[in-house]
């Protein structure tokens, strides 16, 4: 359950989908397009979520579940770690040239295209890993749709973010979404690989001694 809420962590704290969230609120029509996009962050996590759970009675536990759940630990792992090994090596900052197309668009974008974008950026690797983490969990189905629920809401808490600041603090909310948004834009890279490098470890390194006990 550690690993699985490290996981979500992982998903709350993801920069660029948290500096989207920030733009698209103080953007053009920006509650509709942030509160779509958040929703589809959601459903997104929401229906694997709730596959995972309904799956989840009839899912063997035995030492071939458990060599597979393993190996999805240290493939996602080793995905994840690709990723940020090639995002190393081709850097792509906010407001450079080399920054993800998609930035550039979110003045324009429209809500539908929000919430498509809200169910795109949640790093699927990830998303397997946690998928995994809950079936391996021993759970019952009902606490395990309970830890399911934790999760996503967890994971959602990036992107929801600045809609909380709307409801909170509207009066200063601009200056608390420019003050996140400065924060993101220095220190992105060093959250990313921070957080991103920490899962790729604990992913690796608990795939492979499942797969040592087997």
């Amino acid at each position: 359950m550690l690993t699985l809420a490290l996981l979500a962590l992982f998903l709350a704290v993801q920069p660029w989908s948290t500096l989207a969230a920030i733009l698209l609120v103080t953007g053009d029509d920006g509650v509709r397009k942030e509160g779509a996009y958040v929703a589809g962050w959601l459903t997104a996590l929401t229906v694997v979520a709730a596959v995972t759970v309904v799956a989840s009675p009839s899912v063997e536990k035995n030492s071939t579940s458990s060599a597979t759940q393993a190996a999805v630990e240290v493939a996602a792992g080793l995905i994840l770690g690709g990723l940020l090994v090639r995002r190393w090596q081709k850097p792509r900052d906010p407001g450079t040239k080399t920054e993800p197309s998609w930035m550039g668009r979110l003045d324009t974008m429209s809500p539908t295209v929000a919430f498509g974008l809200g169910a795109f950026l949640p790093t699927y690797a990830v998303v397997v890993a946690a998928v995994s983490q809950m079936l391996s969990s021993g759970l019952t189905q009902r606490w395990l749709a309970v830890a399911a629920i934790l999760w996503v809401l967890t994971a959602s808490a990036g992107v929801a973010a600045p809609l909380v600041v709307l409801v909170t603090d509207a009066e200063h909310a601009p200056e608390t979404y420019q003050r996140w948004r400065n924060w993101l834009v220095v220190n992105s890279r060093a959250i990313l690989y921070a957080a991103g490098g920490l899962v790729c470890v604990v992913l690796v390194s608990k795939g492979i001694v499942g797969l040592a006990e087997i």
